[in-house]
C-alpha cells in the first residue's frame, strides 16, 4: 500500500487558489507540509494560472462540452472569472461580461440534461444569481457566491 497522497485534488487546489486562500505553490505547499516541487508536480497536468472551472460547475453535462464550449457556458466562466479574486479580465472580457450581465435583467441561465444550457424567466427565487444550478449540484457556500449577479471591477 502506497502513501496516502498529502494534497488534496488539484481540483481544490484551484478552487483555493481562485478563492484566495492561497497566493502561489509555494502558500500552498507550506499549508500542507510539503515542497513547492510537490505542489508543482500535483498541478503539472493544468496549465499555470488556469482556472479549472470543473471545481466550480462541478455537476454532470448530458455532453461533456457542454461545460466549454456552448456560448451561456462560456458567458458563465467569463462571469466565474469576473468573480475570482486572483484574475483581471481584459477590455473586451469585460465588455462581453457587462453586456451578458446587463441581458440577465429578467431571465436567469439553467442547464438540465433534457434541454442543457437555456434561460428561463427570472423569479424571486433566482435572488441575485446568474444561474439556476442543477439540482444535484453540491457547491461548497463560498462557490456559490460566485454566481451572484455584479459586475467585474
Amino acid at each position: 500500500m502506497g502513501r496516502p497522497p498529502i494534497l488534496p485534488p488539484a481540483s481544490e487546489i484551484f478552487r483555493d487558489l481562485a478563492l484566495g486562500k492561497y497566493k502561489d505553490k509555494a502558500s500552498i505547499a507550506k499549508a500542507y507540509g510539503v515542497t513547492k516541487g510537490a505542489v508543482t508536480k500535483a498541478l503539472a497536468p493544468y496549465e499555470e494560472g488556469k482556472i479549472d472551472y470543473r471545481a466550480l460547475m462541478p455537476w454532470d453535462f448530458k455532453v461533456p462540452t457542454d461545460a466549454y464550449n456552448a456560448r451561456p457556458a462560456r458567458m458563465l466562466r467569463l462571469h466565474l472569472k469576473a468573480q475570482l479574486q486572483n484574475h483581471k479580465l481584459t477590455q473586451k472580457e469585460a465588455d462581453d461580461h457587462h453586456n451578458w450581465i446587463a441581458s440577465l435583467a429578467n431571465r436567469t441561465l439553467a442547464y438540465s440534461a433534457d434541454e442543457r444550457w437555456h434561460y428561463v424567466p427570472r423569479t424571486p427565487e433566482h435572488r441575485g444569481l446568474v444561474a439556476v444550478l442543477p439540482a444535484e449540484a453540491e457547491l461548497p457556500a463560498e462557490t456559490v457566491s460566485l454566481y451572484e449577479r455584479i459586475e467585474a471591477g
